[in-house]
């Protein structure tokens, strides 16, 4: 049996499925609108130089001479607005005009070649309507559609100097006495004046003070500089040095000079020959080239058993060990019964106890040593040559944190500097004349490249050829 459904249950089922109603809105009115045209007849001009418009521009701004007389509410006196004159850009030539106008404060310049002008895709033109008789006239601006760029200037002005001090103003000459010019050390001097602090201003009063016045110039000479120096004002040093007659020096120079003197060891700017110019005994000290010599004289002095000259090679460098192969050569080619073999012998000697450091540092860059004697002692060479080296290219060096000892490290100057200095000692050891064949197997033995060793030698004096 199907279930019963209460009437007013059905009842509220067709009210809610029935569509409510809606009202229709009516469309509005909309007002008719009439336009009404105008025809307009147009009339391009011909140019005609002689009536065209100026058209011209300020890009750096309208003056404000202009600005003041459009403003119609501003009471006060307006400046007059700037008067302009069109001209010929050349008196003979049609071609060129040039637009000059001033107010009175600035100056206004433009021009135009006059040239080429026809090819442009734009030009300016001037359009004039006339509502009475509906019509509109294009006129082309002066030479052919151009628009003159004004270049604006301040007038220049001279300040009124009254009572030997420059006061800052706007007068021009012939606005009373004293009228000049103001230079521009004396514009930096007024600013300084001004707005400098005192650090500032006491330098400007030193600067002005050593300027040399025109009338204590006297006489020539020694009379003039008598008179220079007697001017009131100059600073100590100022006197000092043109007392001395010091020369002005280019101060890249001047360092370019010290860093040389730092790198190359001491030499005579001075000497006449080519073997005055280093001296390897200034370089080795005097300590250590005398216990070089004591070595070096002893062996000399040394014969074999059967009356010959004992193997200079062997008797200083050894049979086994460091042996440069240079120094070998070089050892082998002097002969000693020559009156220059010792001092030769001597200095190559030095070269190799100073190569034999060399190549020890050259590794790690440092010798580790708990004090100078041990620094010297790993490295095999007579204590006082060792104290000499560890003088000329090492510094000491700090203990490190993780507990390692101290001892002497070699910077990347100090590698530098002593390779400038063997090579040097390498030239003196080949001779008198200073001249060496090839510096390549040396170069080899130091680990050096040839051509930066062709510019440490350039750098000493020496002339290098390939």
């Amino acid at each position: 049996m199907a279930p019963l459904s209460s009437s007013r249950k059905r009842k509220a089922d067709k009210t809610a499925a029935s569509p409510s109603p809606t009202k229709r809105r009516s469309p509005k009115k909309t007002k008719s609108r009439t336009t009404t045209t105008t025809s307009v007849r147009v009339e391009v001009c011909h140019n005609d130089p002689a009536h065209d418009p100026v058209v011209v521009s300020f890009p750096r701004g309208v003056p404000s001479s202009i600005v003041a007389n459009d403003d119609k509410e501003s009471n006060s006196a307006s400046p007059p607005p700037p008067q302009f004159v069109c001209s010929r850009l050349k008196a003979n030539s049609s071609r060129g005009r040039r637009v000059v106008g001033e107010d009175e404060v600035c100056e206004y310049s433009s021009s135009a070649a006059g040239r080429g002008h026809d090819g442009r895709l734009t030009k300016a033109y001037v359009c004039v309507y006339d509502k009475r008789n509906k019509t509109l006239k294009l006129v082309p601006s002066a030479e052919r559609g151009t628009v003159f760029a004004l270049e604006q200037s301040v007038k220049e002005y001279t300040p009124n100097v009254a009572n030997g001090s420059a006061i800052v103003g706007g007068g021009r000459a012939g606005d009373g006495e004293g009228s000049r010019v103001v230079s521009a050390s004396e514009h930096v001097q007024m600013l300084v004046e001004s707005f400098g602090s005192k650090k500032k201003q006491k330098v400007m009063a030193s600067r002005a003070a050593n300027k040399v016045n025109i009338h204590s110039v006297v006489g020539a000479g020694d009379v003039m500089m008598d008179s220079v120096t007697k001017q009131e004002g100059i600073s100590l040093e100022n006197k000092k040095g043109m007392e001395e007659g010091s020369k002005m020096v280019n101060a890249n120079e001047v360092a370019y000079e010290q860093a040389r003197k730092k790198m190359l060891p001491p030499y005579d700017a001075n000497a006449d020959a080519p073997s005055k110019v280093y001296n390897a005994q200034t370089i080795a000290g005097t300590t250590a080239w005398d216990k070089v010599s004591r070595i070096v004289e002893k062996v000399l002095s040394k014969k074999t058993d059967d009356g010959e000259a004992l193997d200079i090679v062997a008797a200083l460098l050894g049979r086994k060990g460091y042996r440069p192969l240079s120094i070998v050569s070089l050892l082998q080619s002097i002969d000693p019964s020559k009156k220059s073999a010792p001092y030769r012998i001597k200095v190559a000697f030095f070269l190799a106890l100073a190569m034999k450091f060399h190549s020890r540092i050259q590794r790690r860059g440092f010798i580790e040593g708990a004090s100078l004697d041990d620094c010297i002692s790993t490295i095999h060479v007579p204590h006082e040559v060792g104290a000499r080296l560890f003088e000329l290219f090492a510094s000491p060096a700090a203990d490190g944190k993780d507990g390692s000892k101290g001892g002497y490290v070699a910077s990347k100057q100090q590698k530098s500097k002593m390779s400038s200095h063997l090579l040097i000692l390498y030239v003196i050891a080949c001779g008198k004349n200073m001249e060496v064949p090839s510096v390549d197997q040396f170069c080899k033995d130091l680990k050096l490249d040839a051509k930066d060793a062709a510019l440490v030698l350039r750098e000493a004096g020496f002339a290098v050829k390939k």
